[in-house]
């Protein structure tokens, strides 16, 4: 039987603990939208700049910008 699961939760709430205890229990794998976000703030990519604009404006990343990051 396959399982999809999302966790959300506010920074530091444990989902990256509990992903990594679920990918080894369940033997699955993780999407952190999270570390995709920071990897291209890492790598000074356009996107990457329009998230850490967004960021100091205090405004969510848009739903585009994660849609296309995980699409890709």
């Amino acid at each position: 039987t396959k399982v999809n699961l999302i966790l959300f939760g506010p920074p530091g709430a444990g989902k990256g603990t509990q992903a990594k205890y679920l990918v080894k229990k369940l033997n699955g794998f993780q999407i952190s939208t999270g570390d995709m976000l920071r990897n291209e703030i890492q790598k000074n990519s356009t996107i990457g700049k329009q998230i850490i604009n967004d960021m100091n404006e205090g405004k969510f990343v848009s739903d585009e910008i994660v849609n296309n990051l995980i699409k890709n």
